[in-house]
Parts: structure tokens; sequence; C-alpha cells
């Protein structure tokens, strides 16, 4: 008996029958605006206050393996083909180490569709939901990851793995959650973080979250060195991270590129 198509499936077309068989079309803009990632592709630009997700020599290259598709005024977008996507058997939990914590991260996976969809209500979530929200968008993209407990955090919320050629990136990602305040990130918190990475001694790259943004001299005095090992995001990065998760979540992402350069795109 023929299985019944899973609902996901649906979303998937092949008009051009393309070899590879069925695909989504998918986004190839960034929420951010980089200088270096605004060029022209075959007479488009990318609109304003956003940028190419790729380099043009990567999106050339894309070009070249027939996974771009134009549309008739000439709008890029990638396929994401069904074939790509891993449906890995469903997981059952024999033992949940308890029904509370199952709600909980259920309910966090929630929380971070409905940011995705709609950015104004950040100013909803409290900041410990928050970074329990960024455990399920990252563990959703592809990342190991610890929670810290409360209050004994040693200065990060969020430490996480992932494998790049074979070596082990770590990343520790502490988040400011002030947007009701209005409070910036300071020089100070960054700085905090800066000897947090260094007292780390494990090859960790930081990544300093601030939903309220950041002070204008947040990055004075900051060395190269210090630029590589810390990096910053602000409510653009979180809430273009929870749109990833929801569009994986959903079958309509996957990553083209390392998770590392994923997670730190559009960061200072």
């Amino acid at each position: 008996m023929k299985s019944p198509t899973k609902p996901v499936d649906v979303r998937y077309k092949n008009p051009d029958n393309d070899p590879l068989g069925p695909y989504v079309l998918s986004e190839v803009t960034s929420p951010f605006d980089r200088p270096s990632l605004r060029y022209e592709w075959h007479g488009q630009l990318p609109p304003a206050g956003r940028c190419w997700r790729y380099s043009a020599e990567r999106a050339q290259a894309l070009e070249a393996e027939g996974r771009i598709s134009f549309s008739p005024t000439g709008r890029p977008r990638l396929k994401r083909y069904l074939s790509e996507i891993e449906r890995p058997e469903p997981v059952v939990e024999v033992a949940p180490r308890s029904q509370l914590e199952f709600i909980v991260r259920s309910a966090m996976k929630s929380v971070a569709a409905a940011i995705a969809r709609n950015p104004m209500c950040l100013k909803d979530v409290e900041w410990r939901d928050l970074e329990r929200a960024l455990r399920e968008v990252f563990e959703g993209l592809g990342f190991n990851t610890q929670l810290t407990r409360s209050g004994k955090d040693g200065g990060f919320d969020l430490k996480l793995e992932c494998k790049e050629a074979e070596k082990t990136r770590i990343f520790l990602v502490e988040v400011k959650h002030w947007i009701g305040s209005g409070k910036k990130a300071g020089g100070s918190i960054l700085s905090a973080m800066i000897d947090v990475v260094a007292k780390a001694a494990n090859g960790a790259t930081g990544l300093l979250l601030s939903t309220s943004g950041f002070t204008a001299d947040v990055l004075k005095g900051r060395t190269e060195v210090e630029q590589q090992k810390v990096r910053i995001g602000g409510r653009s990065k979180v809430v273009s991270l929870c749109q990833s998760y929801l569009q994986s979540a959903e079958g309509l992402w996957s990553p083209t590129t390392e998770l590392a350069d994923m997670l730190l795109e559009g960061t200072q």
C-alpha cells in the first residue's frame, strides 16, 4: 500500500523538470546591511536594509550548479530540493526526565516560531524565556546546545558546539534582553564577554546578542583579535535566527554554508 504523502511534501514542485527533482524556492537575502554583500546580481540589488546571503563568488557557483531560479522580473531565489531534506525516524523518548521539561521545551519552540512570524512580540518575552527559546532555535539549526543555570552561568547563557572539517567549534552565547527598558549593552558588557572567552581556553568564540542594541561606543578600542573572538548581534540577528529555525522546522530551509558561518552572519 502506498504511504500517504507527508504534509510538507506538497510544498515541493518541479515545474522545469529539474533532474534533482521537486524543490521549493527560498529567499537569498539576509536582514542585514553589509556593503560587501550588496552587489548587482543580474541587474538586481537586494532591498534597502538587506544584503545578499552569499558572496558574489558563491552566488555565481550556485547559479552554475543550476540552484538559482530567476523570476520574470529577474529576482533570484534558491532551489531547496526535497531529496536533500533529512527525514530521520521519529525518536521516542522512553523515559523523559520530567513531563514538565517536555512541556516547557515544547512551549519554547512555539515562542521561537512566534518571534519568527511577528518580531514585535519580542517585547512580551521574558529574558529567561528568550534564552530557553534560543536553545530550541540553536538545536533546531543543528548545534549541540547547553543552557546554563540562571545566575550561575560564568558569564554566558548558552554553550554551542558543531563540527566543522572534523573539528569541533565551540561558541559561548550571552543574551541581553532589555528591550522593555531600552537599555543598551555597552563596552563593559562586551569587555566582560571577551574576558569570559579568554578564560575558556578551549578555542571558543563568543557571541553577544542584545535585543535592544548597543551603545554607540561599544566597539571603541576593540582590537582585531578581540573582534574575531567575540562578535555582537542585535535584535535583527535574534529574529533572523528564529526565522531560519522556523523555515528549517517546516522543511523550507537548510544551511548551504557551515553552521559557524551561518551563526556569525550579520554580526560585527
